[in-house]
């Protein structure tokens, strides 16, 4: 399954993207500072999280896509769907450059509109730090619906081993 839009490729992972991953933002602090993991400090993280996508790229557990950007020919981004039930969450990562440019929402939308016609979802969920109001923007931009806060609901290990405040929002059916 591939997407593509004006500026992005959106893909399942290969395990040639590792380098990109790695150098665009697998190892920046200030790009995975929201993220549940912490930055990769050796080039091998990368490559065993690239070959896990891989595995898990479609499976019963969800779906997994890098964003390549055209012009760059580079991958910048990943976006991974968590399936339980009759519901979805899902997560995505940009790397810092290409912040503030509506990449992701471009990424997002037509991942948005596939998952939602999948006839066994009915409803697509997303969490973002409260500290993290950009990730809401792109949230409210491909057509969520902001549900609440719920506190201390996250950990974000690069901010603190306790949990954390987090805003929730939602599509459903």
């Amino acid at each position: 399954m591939i997407f593509e839009t004006d500026r992005l490729i959106v893909r399942p992972p290969v395990f040639q993207d590792a380098s990109d991953i790695f150098r665009n933002y697998a190892q920046d602090a200030e790009v995975t500072k929201y993220l549940t993991w912490k930055p990769h400090t050796e080039y091998a993280q990368t490559e065993e999280w690239v070959r896990f996508c891989i595995k898990t790229a479609n499976d019963e557990s969800g779906l997994k896509f890098v964003v390549h950007h055209k012009a760059d020919a580079e991958t910048i981004g990943m976006i991974d769907f968590r399936f339980d039930d009759f519901q979805t969450d899902f997560g995505y990562v940009l790397a810092r450059r290409y912040w503030n440019q509506g990449l992701m929402t471009e990424a997002m939308l037509p991942l948005i509109r596939h998952v939602y016609r999948l006839p066994n979802i009915y409803r697509i969920w997303a969490t973002h730090d409260i500290d993290n109001p950009g990730s809401g923007k792109v949230m409210e931009k491909i057509g969520m619906k902001y549900e609440g806060t719920l506190r201390r609901s996250i950990i974000h290990p690069n901010i603190s081993d306790l949990p954390r405040d987090a805003k929730y929002y939602s599509i459903v059916k």
